[in-house]
């Protein structure tokens, strides 16, 4: 079940419109899928995708040496085809709208389902499955979640970009 809501590399996803007569439109309902670890490796050092041990609403992801609770990410499938990933209650998050802007964390809006900003289309970056890459386009920038170009660096922040960074992800 940790493939859902998973698109296969070059597809592409627009979320569906209300139809003509419809006053509100409805939030998604989403459903955890599962717990990932996402990493990459330069160097031969691997790089988690993770948060500070003391982290709240506002602080950045950072790039972290180990697995560990600061680490794990829950995979949140959404009926609109979106992920939200939390860690400890909060959500990836990215409102910037241009490339280089930190990626920081924050509870998760819409009774759960995420705003725009938390919410990410997964892409699996290999042309056939299995694939343990994947890459994640922000719904609200369209920009992906990458590494920054000085980097990969233990304790870094994550930010966005305009290119994709292959995230390795394991159980």
């Amino acid at each position: 079940m940790l493939a859902a809501g998973l698109l296969a590399g070059g597809t592409v996803l627009t979320s569906g419109m209300a139809s003509a007569g419809t006053t509100a439109a409805r939030l998604p309902t989403c459903t955890p899928v599962g717990n990932v670890f996402l990493s990459v490796t330069s160097g031969g050092v691997t790089y988690y995708l993770g948060t500070r041990k003391t982290a709240s609403s506002g602080s950045p992801a950072i790039l972290k040496g180990a697995q560990n609770a600061t680490t794990l990410w829950t995979n949140i499938a959404c009926s609109n085809h979106n992920n939200l990933l939390e860690n400890r209650g909060l959500a990836l998050t990215s409102t910037a709208t241009s490339p280089g802007a930190n990626v920081t964390l924050k509870p998760p809006g819409n009774s759960g389902t995420g705003f725009a900003s938390q919410q990410w289309f997964i892409t699996i970056s290999c042309p056939t499955p299995p694939c343990p890459q994947w890459d994640f386009n922000d719904v609200k920038t369209a920009l992906w979640l990458a590494i920054r170009s000085t980097g990969p660096v233990m304790g870094q922040t994550v930010t966005t970009g305009s290119a994709p960074t292959d995230w390795t992800h394991s159980p």
